[in-house]
C-alpha cells in the first residue's frame, strides 16, 4: 500500500515509521525544514520526504499522490488537514482520505465530505463510556444474580 502523509510532527512522524515498519511505502509532506532534517535522521531512508505543503498540488504531486491508496493529514490545524485531504479526494482521485481533527465539533464536516475523521477526544470519550456502560452491566448483573455489590 502506498500512503502520503501531510504532517511531519509527532504523530506524522510516529505513523510513517509504523506503516514503513509494516513494509508500506511512504511519503512525507512537512512544510518545516527543520522538521525534514530531523526526519531525515530518524526515518528509514526509503520513506519519501517532501518539504513542502500539503495542501498545494505541486507537493502533492510531488509525493507521488497520483498512485496513492491513501492520503492522510495529521497536522494540528483541522482547515489544512480538510483542505489537504479534499486536494487528494477530488484532483487525485485519492479512493481513502483520513484526518486528524483537533476539534470534535468539526467532524461531521469531515464525515460529510467522505473524508474519515479522527479526534482522540472524541475516541477518549466513546471509550471512557463504554467502561461505564460495562461497569454498569456487570453491577445490575451482580445485582440480578442477589450477590451484594
Amino acid at each position: 500500500m502506498y500512503v502520503v502523509i501531510s504532517g511531519g510532527g509527532r504523530v506524522g512522524s510516529f505513523l510513517a515509521l509504523q506503516l514503513s515498519q509494516k513494509k508500506h511505502d511512504i511519503a512525507v509532506i512537512e512544510k518545516r525544514v527543520d522538521v525534514i532534517k530531523m526526519l531525515a535522521e530518524e526515518l528509514p531512508q526509503k520513506i519519501l520526504l517532501i518539504q513542502g505543503d500539503g495542501c498545494d498540488p505541486r507537493s502533492q504531486e510531488d509525493a507521488g499522490i497520483g498512485h496513492a491508496d491513501v492520503f492522510t493529514a495529521v497536522t494540528r490545524n483541522d482547515d489544512d488537514n480538510l483542505v489537504s485531504c479534499q486536494l487528494a479526494k477530488v484532483n487525485f482521485n485519492v479512493k481513502k482520505t483520513v484526518a486528524r481533527v483537533s476539534n470534535p465539533k468539526n467532524e461531521p464536516v469531515f464525515n460529510a465530505l467522505g473524508i474519515r475523521a479522527i479526534s482522540s477526544t472524541s475516541i477518549i470519550s466513546h471509550l471512557i463510556e463504554e467502561e461505564m456502560t460495562v461497569k454498569d452491566i456487570i453491577r445490575l448483573h451482580t445485582l440480578e444474580r442477589g450477590d451484594s455489590a
